[in-house]
């Protein structure tokens, strides 16, 4: 990854700059050739966005793994236990009943 991002990033900088060589990519329909050099310069820097998140998807798996669920004695979870406790009462909003 380290190795490949600068050079993904910089063939992107040389297909958008051909891309607006000239002003040429302005009005044109999106099937042109400035529009698709464009297109794939943008699609070279989400294989770099695609390829980073699943280097992060992979350290986190090796290195923060989930933490395993610890089932009760009759096989079951239990949900209640993590969840937060319940708010204490309060009093209705709005002003007091007359007496």
């Amino acid at each position: 990854m380290d190795a490949a991002a600068p050079v993904l990033q910089a063939v992107s900088g040389y297909l958008l700059a051909a891309a607006q060589w000239r002003g040429q990519h302005r009005d044109t329909e999106p099937s042109s050739p400035p529009k698709m050099l464009m297109a794939a310069a943008s699609r070279s820097l989400d294989v770099l966005a695609l390829a980073h998140h699943a280097d992060l998807a992979i350290l986190r798996a090796t290195y923060d793994p989930a933490p395993a669920s610890n089932p009760q004695a009759d096989g079951q979870t239990s949900t209640a236990s993590a969840l937060p406790p319940a708010p204490p009462n309060t009093p209705p909003a709005g002003p007091a009943p007359g007496r």
